[in-house]
């Protein structure tokens, strides 16, 4: 299963940094996308002995830093001495992040196309993350490049690498001239939300660059940075981010990194002492997130087991068309006595008694069922205790009212 991170802001408070991290410990988490203020802001936090507090606390707990997020600077096209400011401050913030472990650091582009247009913006950002390459190379660090949004008037329009295609034309651009994969992709799900983007195409259009994650959700129409599953349709019910899209596109590039939410306007929200609550539920939703992506390697961990479905519905449906080939059941049991003795897509519907004709030892049955909770209970009162639930990825979008 994939590991789970979350953001340090809104969790890891000053006046209290080692408790912090043992409650991001204690919820389950293991890994933690660290977010270096600003140092327009906060100047002294950039000295070497503040994170070394932070990296001996994280490691006390068992916690790694997946990732870490670097300043956000605004480029003044009026003051040329502002960009060598900035790439000073990036490359103190390298050091951190490798000072941290982390392997990663994301950089956001510099905005510039309502000032520059969009052909000297690209040309000003290749030359900046190509400027960090030496650096990033020298400590190890691989930067990442994120998928931003511009707000203007109220509204968000396209950035420099909103788009998928655009980010690794950067991507592919940027490590040619290093001459090693030292850039890659960090995918924001709210932002690209937030512009219309399709979660999954957008995700398959990066596949191997992308490297890093930053989950949350929002409307559609600000960037709310809250919990997933936050905002549903009045109307439908339905999530207003596509979440299932979301999970298949990960599935399909088959990623290995973190599960890293970045919901920290949750927390900032939240009063203090549901927060370890909330810790703990953003756990459970990054289990059922890895639960859907790695479901191939759950299937594959069955081995020669007699696989058995229990619904002959939509669910039945979604498993056939995803993985009725390769993982193919001996047959379906269901509920409908009407459905017994027929057939759906060539696999014989039974009566669910026909499970303990198979040895237990010899048999999975996986849950292909909206009414799991049901099914469950009526496995349990025929004595059988050992079965899975399929990914459910029909209702990761949200239960219809």
């Amino acid at each position: 299963m994939l590991e789970i991170g979350v953001q340090s802001r809104g969790i890891i408070r000053e006046s209290a940094i080692e408790a912090g991290y043992k409650r991001i410990k204690q919820a389950g988490i293991t890994c933690v996308d660290y977010n270096i203020v600003s140092p327009e802001d906060s100047k002294e936090k950039l000295e070497v002995t503040y994170f070394k507090k932070h990296q001996e606390c994280a490691a006390r707990y068992g916690l790694r830093f997946s990732q870490v997020h670097a300043p956000i600077f605004k480029y003044e096209s009026n003051r040329p001495d502002k960009m060598d400011y900035i790439l000073e401050e990036m490359k103190k913030s390298i050091a951190i992040c490798r000072l941290l472990g982390s392997p990663y650091m994301v950089v956001h582009p510099l905005e510039l196309a309502f000032e520059l247009g969009r052909a000297e913006e690209k040309k000003i950002n290749l030359e900046y993350f190509g400027s960090l390459a030496v650096e990033a190379r020298q400590h190890d660090v691989m930067i990442c490049i994120e998928n931003m949004p511009y707000r203007r008037v109220g509204r968000v329009w396209e950035g420099a690498c909103s788009e998928a295609y655009k980010t690794v034309e950067y991507i592919d651009i940027l490590n040619k001239k290093a001459g090693e994969e030292r850039f890659g992709a960090c995918f924001d799900v709210g932002h690209a939300n937030v512009l219309g983007k399709n979660l999954r195409e957008e995700v398959r259009a990066l596949g191997s660059h992308l490297k890093v994650l930053h989950i949350h959700d929002n409307d559609g129409v600000s960037d709310s940075h809250q919990i997933p599953y936050s905002f549903s349709d009045t109307k439908t019910g339905l999530c207003s981010t596509d979440w299932s899209g979301f999970l298949l596109g990960l599935r399909e590039i088959s990623f290995e990194g973190v599960l890293s939410f970045e919901t920290y306007r949750s927390f900032t929200g939240f009063p203090g002492v549901l927060q370890d609550s909330l810790l703990q539920f953003l756990y459970r939703i990054g289990v059922d997130f890895s639960y859907v992506i790695c479901f191939n390697q759950i299937l594959d961990q069955m081995g020669s087991k007699k696989k058995i479905l229990f619904g002959a519905g939509k669910m039945f449906d979604v498993y056939m068309g995803q993985y009725g080939k390769k993982y193919s059941p001996v047959f379906a049991v269901d509920n409908n006595a009407s459905l017994w003795g027929t057939e759906k897509m060539g696999i014989p519907i039974c009566n669910p008694e026909a499970i303990l004709e198979i040895q237990e030892e010899d048999r999975i049955v996986i849950l292909c069922n909206a009414y799991y909770e049901e099914i469950a209970k009526q496995l349990s009162d025929m004595g059988i205790n050992h079965y899975v639930m399929t990914e459910e990825i029909l209702r990761f979008n949200g239960k219809p009212i």
